[in-house]
């Protein structure tokens, strides 16, 4: 097929696909509360998927709100639907930006703002490629749809709303993660560790307080501890952190005054995606090694130094008896993302991604008897199992073709410990729209979009629509 139309067609979109972008990510489609009527996610939620059906629509395909949980964009006719899966809503903003996060600001070819690439930059190239294939007139087997989901990042609960209402694709792609090809993800379990104290009475140095994190997929950048000073004076307990932070790497961490007789210690780190957890420094396990040195807490002292010592900064699991590997889909990886203590009950909520050979019971059985002699029980929060589309499959095998033909790179399959879309419908592999050797900017400050790749990563969805889509 010649395909010189289809791309001239992607080429002359690129103006109006930047200000499109820059109009998506001004609207902070964080997950809220409840909106009333069709607004599951909150005001911001609704705001974006009303904004994205409408560009549909301006494009002249059919559109479907599905009571705000999702929505779809399609075209095409045919037996079979081949899918592609993306979502309009977003982590928190976060701190630490030197760009305005909802600004779209445009630098030395990279367009920065919260979901430039996770997801709402990607989303775009997916519609934006329909059209192309549209307007160039190119004949179809497949019908093809676009489905934007409204709750990726909290668990996927507009994904099994919309395959209750809606029949799911047959099969299809998530421009979600990176390119070649990622046909394994790895399994995931939300596990939490806690237990209850019974305060800080008679402790030399009582914890009061501890707070870190909201979302247990995002590695946190800051997390505080109220703290008792007791005999001891702030400028000691700050010589005390100094002391610590010279000797780990990449430990900052403070001490404010309080109110009287307290003090607030900081830890601050790097914000990073839990599936990465070594992108980002965290933040909470920062300050459980640096409480546990400094011998503090009363009735959460046996849990603090469990924490410190069974999670802390390790993000293999080796620290906790979960690490395990496998030759296809690599090494587990263990994220503190939310930890708590309210004088009483402390918890740590922790986000495991586990490679095809693992399993959650026996996950949650070994860091059950690690924690066991500090009195701490686990408990799963939420799960999901591995993904794997054999790399025979058509699909695969048709989307590597696509990829090295529009981009002359070598092909091949990969796996990864982030979870997307494509677990929830059949057939289905994330591709795109980060490009081999890119540094991975999602859930983190200064998120960005490459431009040229932008474009390049279109060409890639328009040809990838036609290899399996087309007659």
């Amino acid at each position: 097929m010649n395909y010189a139309t289809l791309d001239r067609l992607v080429d002359s979109y690129r103006d109006e696909l930047i200000e499109n972008i820059r109009k998506w990510i001004a609207i902070p489609s964080v997950q809220g509360e409840p909106a009333g009527e069709n607004a599951p996610f909150g005001k911001y939620v609704r705001r974006m998927l009303d904004t994205a059906l409408e560009d549909g629509a301006r494009f002249g395909f059919e559109v479907r709100d599905i009571d705000g949980y999702a929505g779809d964009i399609s075209y095409g006719d045919g037996e079979q639907t081949m899918g592609m899966l993306a979502h309009l809503d977003v982590v928190p903003l976060g701190d630490g930006w030197k760009h305005d996060p909802l600004g779209g600001e445009i630098e030395n070819g990279r367009l920065y703002g919260r979901g430039t690439t996770d997801d709402k930059g990607p989303a775009l190239c997916a519609l934006y490629a329909m059209r192309a294939v549209k307007e160039a007139g190119i004949p179809l087997k497949h019908r093809v749809r676009l489905i934007l989901g409204c709750d990726e990042e909290t668990g996927m609960s507009d994904m099994h709303h919309y395959a209750s209402k809606v029949k799911m694709p047959d099969y299809g792609f998530s421009p979600d993660a990176e390119f070649p090809v990622i046909n394994i993800e790895k399994g995931g379990v939300h596990m939490r560790l806690s237990k209850v104290t019974g305060g800080e009475e008679g402790a030399a140095m009582p914890v009061y307080s501890l707070y870190a994190g909201e979302r247990p997929n995002v590695v946190p950048a800051e997390a505080t501890a109220e703290v008792g000073l007791g005999e001891m004076t702030l400028e000691a307990l700050n010589d005390k952190l100094a002391d610590i932070a010279a000797a780990h790497d990449h430990f900052v961490l403070k001490a404010e005054p309080g109110i009287v007789g307290r003090a607030k210690i900081i830890a601050t780190g790097v914000n990073g995606h839990a599936a990465m957890p070594w992108s980002g420094v965290n933040a909470a396990g920062m300050l459980l090694v640096a409480l546990n040195e400094l011998g503090a807490g009363g009735g959460s002292r046996e849990a603090i130094a469990m924490l410190a010592e069974a999670v802390g900064m390790d993000y293999t699991g080796q620290a906790l008896g979960i690490a395990c590997k496998d030759e296809l889909s690599g090494e587990l990886t263990c994220s503190l993302g939310i930890l708590r203590y309210d004088d009483n009950e402390i918890s740590a909520l922790l986000d495991i991604r586990y490679p095809l050979c693992g399993n959650e019971e026996t996950i949650l059985g070994q860091a059950a008897k690690r924690v066991a002699p500090a009195g701490m029980s686990v408990g799963c929060v939420g799960s999901h199992t591995p993904l794997h589309v054999p790399a025979e499959s058509r699909i695969v095998q048709g989307l590597l073709k696509v990829y090295h033909e529009v981009t002359g790179l070598d092909a091949y399959t990969i796996a990864i410990g982030g979870g997307t879309y494509s677990r929830m419908m059949p057939n289905t592999v994330a591709f795109g729209v980060c490009f081999p050797g890119d540094m991975d900017v999602c859930h983190i400050a200064d998120e960005y979009i490459d431009l040229e790749k932008l474009m390049l990563g279109m060409k890639i969805f328009a040809h990838a629509i036609v290899e399996l889509a087309g007659e």
